[in-house]
């Protein structure tokens, strides 16, 4: 595979980036990582807003994001909702005492994918987000068929 092809889709460098941004904002509200990547996935998950949820999309251990989630609840920056037909599923969503944290979070992705868009034009950015599709899709299908999921 083209070296540069694996590092995009590996995304090192910029989860790089956005751990450096992001230090800041984990020391001033005592975050941890993995709390700051679940908050700011919620922030946009709409629905799709269980554990299940959160490890498919993150890709994160289920064990980190039961401490992580657990530990948010506790903090009042998240509240645990039990589903109403399966109660085996309990759905978080974000609290008032969030709001802040979720626009400092969103401000520096912002800022972050502005500063790595910067010279593309938007026509490469369809381009890009349509072969980003396609190589996904074909990710979720051979995962499928190894049953890696």
């Amino acid at each position: 595979m083209d070296e540069q092809i694996e590092l995009i889709l590996r995304g090192g460098q910029f989860k790089k980036l956005l751990d450096e941004r992001a230090a800041i904002l984990r020391k001033k509200y005592n975050m941890k990582k993995a709390e700051v990547e679940i908050v700011y996935f919620l922030s946009k998950s709409g629905v799709q807003n269980t554990s299940t949820d959160i490890h498919k999309y993150l890709m994160m251990n289920k064990g980190h994001i039961s401490q992580a989630v657990e530990r948010l609840c506790r903090r009042n920056y998240l509240t645990a909702i039990p589903d109403k037909e399966d109660r085996r599923y309990i759905h978080y969503q974000m609290t008032e005492d969030a709001k802040e944290m979720v626009e400092e979070i969103v401000s520096i992705r912002n800022d972050i994918t502005e500063a790595i868009l910067m010279g593309i034009t938007e026509e490469e950015i369809r381009t890009f987000r349509k072969v980003a599709m396609k190589i996904s899709g074909n990710i979720e299908k051979f995962c499928q068929v190894c049953m890696c999921s």
